[in-house]
C-alpha cells in the first residue's frame, strides 16, 4: 500500500511500482468517488454518516483487493487509514472512539503486506497541489493550503492508522524529483520489502 499526505507522490509512486512489478493500482472504487463528490460528502454530511460510508467503500475495495489478490500483486494508493486520518484531522473524532467504531470490520479487511509511507515538506507538499494539472482541488487540498496544522495533524494520524494495519516503511520524497521517488521507492522497497 501507498499511503501519505496530498502532495507527496502517492499516486506517481504507485504507478511506477504497477509498472515496475506489474500489479494493479487499486484505489477506491470510481462509484464510491462518485457518489462522494455528488453528494459533497466531505462538506455537507456529518461525521459518523461519512465515516460509515468510509468503512462501506474500504470494505468494498478489500473485497476487489482479495479477488485480484488470486491473480496477480495489489498496490493500494490510498486505504482505510485515508479516511479515518481525515476524520481525525478534522477532530470529528478521538482515535479511541474511531477504533471503538471500527474494530469490529477490521478481520473483514486484507491487511497490507507493507505500507510505503511517503511524507514531505509542507512547502513542498503545497507547491506539487498548485502544479497539478489544472482542476478543481479537492476539499483536502483546499484544507491543505490552507493549514500546515492540518497536513501535520493529517500526516501524524495517517502515520498512526496505517501503522496499526501492518508493517510500515517511510520515503521522505521533498528533494526528489518523479524519478526520483520512483528509483528510492524501489530500492527501499528491495531493501525492506
Amino acid at each position: 500500500m501507498v499511503s501519505g499526505c496530498n502532495g507527496v507522490g502517492k499516486s506517481t509512486v504507485a504507478q511506477a511500482l504497477s509498472h515496475r512489478f506489474g500489479a494493479v493500482v487499486f484505489h477506491y472504487p470510481v462509484e464510491f468517488v462518485a457518489f462522494r463528490e455528488k453528494v459533497a460528502l466531505d462538506t455537507d454530511v456529518s461525521a459518523l454518516p461519512r465515516l460509515l460510508y468510509y468503512l462501506g467503500a474500504t470494505l468494498h475495495l478489500s473485497d476487489l483487493v482479495r479477488q485480484q489478490l488470486t491473480r496477480s500483486a495489489v498496490i493500494c494508493d490510498r486505504y482505510l487509514e485515508s479516511p479515518l486520518s481525515l476524520l481525525l484531522a478534522e477532530s470529528c473524532f478521538v482515535e479511541a472512539e474511531l477504533d471503538r467504531i471500527c474494530t469490529p470490520f477490521e478481520p473483514y479487511l486484507c491487511v497490507p503486506h507493507l505500507t510505503l509511507f511517503l511524507t514531505a515538506e509542507y512547502e513542498t507538499a503545497c507547491h506539487r497541489i498548485r502544479e497539478r494539472m489544472p482542476r478543481r482541488r479537492t476539499r483536502v487540498e483546499q484544507l491543505v493550503l490552507e493549514s500546515r496544522a492540518f497536513f501535520d495533524r493529517r500526516e501524524q494520524a495517517l502515520r498512526q492508522q496505517a501503522r496499526k494495519r501492518g508493517p510500515l516503511v517511510e520515503l521522505d520524497t521533498t528533494r526528489l524529483s518523479l524519478m526520483g521517488m520512483c528509483e528510492a521507492t524501489v530500492a527501499l522497497l528491495e531493501r525492506d520489502g
